[in-house]
C-alpha cells in the first residue's frame, strides 16, 4: 500500500502545473549587472532616459498553452535622455533602439512605455539594444539617485559593491 501512494503521490506532483511553479530570481542589482556587462565582450552603453514603445506589443503567456510563449520578442522603442560619462548622465542621448522582452518559461518580463529608465544598452551592428529579462535583466525602472551614482562610481572605477546602494 505504501509504495502505491508514494507512486500517485510521484504521478500527481508531476501533473502539477508548471504555473503552480515559482520563478526564483536574485535580486536585481545595479552594480552587479555593471560588474556582468563590464566582463562582457561586447559594448555596453550606460543610458538613463524615457522608453516610449507600443506596449500592445509586450508578450503575454496563454495559461492553456505556456509551451506557446516566444522565449524572446523584438520591439522598435526610442530611449530619450543622457549617457553615462565619467562626470555621470551628461551626454544627450536620443535613439532608435531595439527592446528585447525575454521569457522564461511562462514568465516574461514587462515594461512600461513613457517610464524613466537606467539600461545598460549593448551596441552592435544594427544599433543598441535594451535587454529586459523576467528576472529584471540590464534595465532598471525608476532609478532613484542613489541608483544612478552607484552607476556612476562603478564607471569611474570607485566602489561598485553589489547590494551596496
Amino acid at each position: 500500500m505504501m509504495r502505491s501512494s508514494a507512486a500517485v503521490f510521484a504521478l500527481i506532483t508531476a501533473l502539477i502545473p508548471i504555473e503552480a511553479s515559482a520563478l526564483s530570481c536574485t535580486p536585481h542589482d545595479p552594480a552587479a549587472t555593471f560588474q556582468r556587462i563590464h566582463a562582457a565582450p561586447e559594448i555596453y552603453i550606460g543610458v538613463v532616459g524615457t522608453l516610449v514603445f507600443d506596449e500592445e506589443r509586450l508578450p503575454s503567456t496563454d495559461w492553456e498553452h505556456q509551451e506557446t510563449t516566444p522565449p524572446e520578442t523584438l520591439l522598435s522603442a526610442r530611449l530619450t535622455g543622457h549617457s553615462l560619462s565619467i562626470e555621470g548622465f551628461e551626454t544627450p542621448f536620443d535613439q532608435h533602439i531595439t527592446l528585447k522582452i525575454q521569457c522564461a518559461g511562462p514568465w516574461c518580463a514587462s515594461a512600461v512605455s513613457g517610464e524613466q529608465y537606467l539600461g545598460f544598452l549593448q551596441s552592435g551592428d544594427d544599433g543598441y539594444s535594451l535587454t529586459i529579462g523576467p528576472c529584471g535583466g540590464d534595465a532598471f525602472s525608476e532609478p532613484t539617485g542613489a541608483t544612478l551614482e552607484t552607476v556612476r562610481q562603478c564607471f569611474a572605477g570607485g566602489a561598485c559593491v553589489p547590494g551596496m546602494e
